[in-house]
Parts: C-alpha cells; structure tokens; sequence
C-alpha cells in the first residue's frame, strides 16, 4: 500500500492516509521509496511551526492539510538525474510517507541537494541530503534533528559563556543534549522537569528542579534556555533570580497553548549563519562529530521502539501528540525493509 500521512493543519488531531501521487521521476527528479524514519515531540514542533517556519512548504499538501517533516532514510527506485544509480540509500527530510520525489542538483560523491523552488531560502540542513551507503543507525536517525537544536544552542552560548546554564523541558532529548554538551564544557546546568519526569532528568544535569521549585534556584549569574516554551515558568525564574539572570533563550515550543514565540532562538537561522562563516562541510563535520559522541552515550538510557506501516505512524504520531511517549523512548517507524518489500502493518514492543 503505497501513501502518505496528512494532519490537519488547524487541528493536528485531525489525520489521514492519502495516496502517495505519480511515482514518475521527470526531468531531474528522483522517486524514493521511504524505508524508515523517526519521530518525536520535535516532529510536533515541526506542526506547530508549520507556517511560520515554513515546515509545510516542504511536502506541499492539499489546502487546510500538511504532511509534517521526519528524517528517514530513503532509496533510489527510479532517476531522472545522470549519475544517481538505483538502490543508492541517503537521509534526509522526507514526508511521513511510503515515497517521495525530489528534485536533485549539486549531486556530489557524499551528498545532494533538493532544488525545487518551494525550498529556496530555507538552511542547508532542510535541503542536503547525505548518501547514507551503510546499513544506518537508528540512534543517529532519531537523535539528529534534536541534537541539531542542541548543537546550535551550545554554539550560541559559548559566544557568552555563562557559567550556569538553566534549562527547562529537561527530560526532551534537545535538552538532554545541550546538557551533555554543556557539561564537556564545564558549565554547571541545572534542570527543570514535571515531577513525573525528575528521577530519569536527574542522571543528565548537576541539579534538577520540578517546574514548582523554581524558588530553590540559587547561584551566580545565569542564562535561562528554554527549551519548553513557557511563559509562566519564565516569569517565575525573572522573579527569583532578578537581575542575576543575564538572558533568556526561547528555544522551543513544546507546550501547544503557549504557541511560537517571536522572540524564539531559531536553529536553521544560527545554522545559516555559522554555514556562512565556517562553510557547511565544516559545521557539518563538527556536528557530525558531536553527534556521534552524544549517540554513543545514550546507548545507556535511550529505548528505540519500532512500528511498522502507516497504520503504525499514525498510532505513534496519535501518541506522540496526546504527550504519552516517555523521554527515554523514541521511535522509528518501518516502511520497506530488505531491498524494497513492504513491511507486515503491526507495531514491534
């Protein structure tokens, strides 16, 4: 069964399946079949921000529905670009979905780029794609468009450098990577988490607060990332730490009602920006290296869950929406496996 998942765009609890179009490649186009991707929480950010990011301009959709970014890896199964062979795998941005087309230029030994003009102006990272010739990793998969966030965020703060960093939605795996990376560093970090979630935050940070003990807060002058996108919790560090908070970094939007912030730190506009200044195969190395670090350590703590189907997409988009999924769970959802045969429609515990 060949389709794509569609959310509404004004109401995201409203889905479907729709089917996937032509499987045509036309002039300098390449048709993919999806074999897997990840999803998280940060998928739903992509939603939230869809107009204002221009997340749905990637996938285009009917009007009123959207088909939410996910980075998978995919395969060649038919080219109308010279020199992309069949069976070649890659990872990058691709819909939640069965296939896609994209319109490949600068085809190079290690990567390629998506033309098509709906993507003009957006970062490089939503539009090169990397050869992916090995096998891949699951870890990697669902932890690169996070750590993405973390990556830049550190950037960011070590233009300052604070020497305690605050950092809200402490249990989300963005968090738990600017943590990580922090921490190299040496600066202290303390966390802030729902009740529900201290125990696990716990093992990341120096100090992990509940969003009720923001009063606990103590020590020298400080930088509030805020990785949740909450105002009230904002207000509360302003008022305990006054003039000792040196900045506030909005850096995420996790709680719905809140919405987008219009002050909020933008990933894909650091990440243009220090592409501009190191070169992309520069800052794609330093993430890269990073990246596999980070990985390497949550092999510790991080449970990969698979599902398998769009049937299993929409159940795990169904719990990742509701708030269900528990921070040290991820998932990958299966489309084709073994050289382009579907997979059974099920879901793997």
């Amino acid at each position: 069964m060949d389709g794509v998942f569609e959310v509404g765009r004004g109401e995201l609890s409203r889905t479907r399946v729709v089917g996937a179009g032509s499987l045509e490649p036309g002039q300098g186009e390449v048709l993919f079949e999806v074999e897997r991707f990840g999803f998280s929480a940060n998928n739903i950010t992509y939603a939230l921000l869809g107009d204002e990011a221009r997340y749905w301009d990637l996938f285009p959709a009917e009007p009123g529905w959207g088909r939410i970014p996910v980075w998978g890896y995919l395969r060649v199964t038919a080219s109308g670009v010279p020199g992309v062979e069949l069976g070649r795998r890659a990872l990058g941005l691709v819909p939640m979905g069965t296939h896609v087309k994209l319109r490949a230029g600068r085809v190079r030994p290690g990567t390629f780029t998506e033309e098509s003009s709906r993507r003009a102006g957006l970062s490089s990272v939503y539009k090169v794609y990397a050869w992916a010739d090995g096998p891949g990793d699951d870890a990697l998969l669902v932890l690169r468009p996070v750590f993405w966030l973390s990556f830049m965020l550190d950037d960011y703060l070590t233009g300052r450098p604070p020497d305690w960093v605050i950092v809200t939605s402490a249990s989300s795996k963005a968090a738990i990577g600017l943590g990580w990376l922090l921490r190299r560093r040496g600066i202290r970090v303390t966390a802030l988490t729902s009740a529900g979630h201290a125990e696990f935050a716990g093992r990341f940070y120096d100090e992990v607060l509940t969003y009720e003990e923001v009063s606990g807060l103590d020590g020298a002058e400080a930088v509030l990332v805020d990785i949740a996108g909450n105002a009230s919790v904002r207000d509360r560090v302003r008022a305990r730490l006054g003039p000792r908070l040196a900045e506030t970094v909005v850096a995420g939007s996790t709680h719905q009602a809140d919405g987008a912030h219009a002050g909020m730190f933008s990933a894909p506009q650091r990440i243009t920006k220090r592409a501009g200044e190191l070169g992309w195969a520069s800052l794609e190395q330093r993430f890269s290296t990073a990246l596999a670090g980070f990985a390497a350590s949550s092999a510790r703590w991080l449970k990969i869950e698979h599902a398998r189907g769009l049937d299993g997409a929409a159940r795990v988009y169904e719990q990742v929406l509701a708030g269900a999924a528990k921070p040290d769970q991820a998932h990958i959802v299966e489309l084709f496996h073994d050289r382009g045969h579907f997979s059974d429609i099920s879901t793997e515990k």
